[in-house]
């Protein structure tokens, strides 16, 4: 299992603006929410979204997903911790789908650690995006992006031959879900992930390469990879995968017996050498950034702002989850 690291700012719709603000606060003051209604009001397809904050840990949480009819029946009567779901996951037990995310209390980064067929970045995004909107925020929402070596990318781009791409497919998530669908006609079918290679027929289709890596909504691609290389009159044909070699990351032991995974992210989240530097980057690059506080955002720390919201409803808006 691996760690990886986002980057993340709020665009106010209305002006464009991107404003950094920590979303810390805001999620620990929903997780200490006594509001039960709204928290189970999130969905991804047939099934439920959770997060929890993991006990004992400052920003470090559960983004689960299940459609496990007694834990759904437990958590809806308040009458599970995070300890049980904790204890549920080290028995190995398959109620529930869950994703690790660890949050900076003082930057806009965000570290995430999925197994197969658990919630990514992009479904928290969703959730996070409804969450807001729930609060009557309709001119907010959360962008992330991977804090990447942005040279070996840059090489990847311009690679002068490339024979084949290779794309690893979500089976539960936006365009994998469609594929999936249109492939089997079922989208419940136990297929986690699949992978989708594109041939060349005309010997190079490095245009192809540049348009799905630039590719603005990659929901349901896991990771992206390429046979290529640098000159086409020298050199093999070697295989690149534009995952491994860009988005920052660390390599975690989801079976280590001394550390749990939480303890392993605090860690590796710490110790990570490249973390500041290339948030550094991410936040340089950024147009029409603002760093002003924001009182409608700043509002969402307050427990008392969740508590209040009536059964899990939106605040002046028509969205639902």
């Amino acid at each position: 299992m691996k760690l990886y690291y986002f980057s993340y700012f709020i665009r106010k719709i209305s002006t464009q603006e991107k404003l950094i603000h920590n979303i810390s606060g805001l999620l620990s003051a929903y997780c200490k929410s006594n509001n039960n209604a709204l928290k189970g009001s999130f969905k991804y397809g047939d099934e439920k979204l959770y997060l929890a904050k993991i006990d004992g840990y400052k920003n470090t949480y559960y983004f689960l997903k299940t459609n496990n009819n007694d834990l759904l029946k437990r958590i809806n009567e308040n009458s599970i911790s995070v300890g049980d779901i904790k204890d549920k996951l080290h028995n190995n037990e398959k109620v529930a789908f869950t994703s690790h995310i660890h949050l900076s209390s003082d930057r806009s980064i965000l570290a995430i650690a999925s197994g197969i067929s658990c919630p990514r970045i992009d479904t928290f995004a969703d959730y996070f995006n409804h969450l807001i909107k729930k609060l009557g925020l309709n001119d907010y929402e959360i962008e992330f992006s991977a804090l990447s070596s942005n040279a070996t990318k840059k090489d990847l781009l311009e690679m002068e031959v490339v024979n084949s791409i290779f794309v690893d497919v979500d089976a539960d998530n936006g365009s994998g879900k469609a594929i999936l669908s249109e492939l089997f006609g079922d989208t419940n079918s136990g297929i986690g992930g699949f992978k989708i290679t594109v041939e060349s027929t005309q010997g190079n289709i490095k245009e192809a390469l540049k348009k799905i890596i630039n590719k603005k909504d990659k929901s349901g691609i896991v990771r992206i990879g390429a046979k290529a290389k640098h000159s086409e009159l020298k050199g093999q044909l070697m295989d690149y995968w534009l995952d491994n070699e860009n988005a920052l990351s660390d390599k975690l032991s989801p079976s280590a017996k001394r550390k749990s995974l939480a303890d392993q992210i605090g860690e590796k989240f710490d110790s990570n050498a490249q973390l500041q530097t290339l948030y550094n980057s991410f936040i340089s690059n950024l147009t029409n950034a603002k760093t002003d506080i924001d009182a409608n955002l700043v509002s969402a720390n307050d427990q008392n702002t969740f508590d209040d919201l009536g059964g899990g409803n939106e605040k002046d808006g028509n969205h639902k989850a």
